[in-house]
């Protein structure tokens, strides 16, 4: 039977108005995908799926198209680097701190709701910011939507790990990283123009506007997984699994974002630009751009094995190669071999990014999948902060080289951990 077929074997229900629905949708969606071949396009049939990213990429083009121009929207307010990045930091800290409790909203209100809520809150927060007469209250209006930003990515998240059988989630969360990727590379390009054509302002309105639209596509389209009764009751941080394979889960998270944060957000930059390598700003752009294209070429690849093989057998060397690509990173002369390490490096990420959350759901109970989503995401962002301030000062303090080693380090300690527990796709039924 073909999947997407047996998919619409459910009554239409467009308003999403009745739950049940959406539970016989979901357990169809189980019973069909866990029988029947799932590459990418059966993974973009899937309408609800298809929504989730779709919402997914929309948001991100938005933010692709505020990120590079922020910073100089600011300094219109005649505040110095300081301040700025300030502004780039609310946001983020105050998503860290929201982390934690989101979880028990998306348990209590389910995915639908908390998704579009999240969506909406980001819009309106964003339409404040551009209308904020000064500066404090600019950056009070961004970290405001951090925490809508917290909500609404844990709600999707939480939606994708609860609609796909354990044993295809690492395909489809391949493809949902693609889409987050694309359309927030897609957006940087449009964010110069934009500003110039409208004014500094404008791309938060633009982001505004995208994270609307996404808010429609979610409310009319999602439609929230089945759920115990009791499941509401029972939510909480304290009633989670606080074993090896789910701490292993949580530290794996973590360490890869701050692989991210610290490498390509902050040394790369740097680096590059150093005498030691010696290219331009256009240059590491490039770099830069070979890596995401090498990560993006992965992604689908890398869920496919973790399905296949498992997420220990592929997280194992992936950490591996990620660990020994940065510190090799450190240690190159030459612009060639600068681009051709971060290539190299792109496909280590993109091994390394995908297993983790495929790896959550297969250890989180069904009733507390909300709140270990909230908690996975508080981890990750607790390395996305922490890796490029211990870069930084490492780079300062012993230079580019022993940086990227330091920063090496909590990727290899990682290996040991995972290697350190059982399989865990199939722990579920064992």
């Amino acid at each position: 039977m073909d999947l997407y077929a047996a998919l619409r074997e459910r009554q239409s229900d467009p308003a999403g108005s009745d739950p049940e629905l959406g539970g016989i949708y979901l357990r169809t969606l189980r019973r069909v995908s866990g029988e029947e071949h799932l590459g990418i396009r059966e993974v973009l049939r899937i309408p609800e799926i298809r929504a989730a990213m779709l919402g997914t990429f929309v948001v991100m083009l938005g933010f692709g198209i505020l990120a590079p121009v922020l910073p100089n929207y600011a300094r219109s307010f005649g505040v110095g680097y300081d301040a700025v990045g300030l502004l780039i930091s609310a946001f983020s800290f105050a998503r860290l701190v929201s982390d934690p409790f989101v979880g028990r909203f998306i348990d209590r209100y389910g995915e639908r709701a908390m998704s579009t809520f999240g969506a909406v809150w980001v819009g309106i927060s964003s339409i404040a910011a551009g209308l904020a007469p000064t500066f404090p209250l600019l950056v009070l209006f961004r970290a405001v939507g951090g925490v809508g930003s917290a909500l609404f990515f844990a709600a999707l998240l939480s939606f994708l790990l609860r609609s796909v059988p354990a044993e295809r989630s690492g395909r489809v969360m391949g493809v949902y990283y693609a889409a987050f990727n694309v359309g927030f590379i897609a957006g940087g390009p449009l964010g110069g123009l934009t500003a110039r054509w409208f004014g500094l302002a404008s791309p938060l309105y633009v982001y505004a506007g995208a994270c609307l639209i996404a808010a429609v596509v979610f409310w009319k389209t999602l439609r929230d997984p089945v759920r115990h009764e009791s499941e509401t009751r029972r939510g909480g941080i304290r009633r989670l699994p606080w074993n090896r394979p789910f701490i292993t889960v949580l530290v794996v998270n973590g360490v890869y974002l701050w692989i991210i944060g610290a490498v390509f957000q902050t040394l790369v930059p740097l680096f590059g630009t150093s005498t030691d390598i010696g290219l331009s700003i256009t240059g590491v752009g490039f770099a830069l751009g070979v890596a995401t294209a090498t990560e993006l070429v992965a992604l689908y690849p890398a869920g496919k094995a973790s399905d296949r093989r498992g997420r220990r057998a592929v997280l194992i060397p992936a950490l591996a190669g990620l660990a020994l690509t940065t510190a090799l990173l450190g240690q190159v002369s030459t612009p060639l071999a600068f681009i051709v390490v971060l290539g190299a490096l792109g496909v280590a990420s993109a091994y390394s990014g995908v297993p983790p959350a495929p790896m959550l759901s297969d250890v989180a109970p069904e009733e507390l999948k909300g709140t270990a989503v909230g908690v996975f995401r508080f981890v990750g962002d607790l390395g996305f902060v922490l890796g490029p301030l211990v870069a930084g000062w490492s780079a300062g303090s012993f230079g580019f080289g022993t940086a990227f080693i330091v920063t090496a380090i909590p990727a290899l300690l990682s290996v040991a951990l995972v290697a350190s527990i059982k399989e865990t796709m199939n722990s579920r039924g064992s």
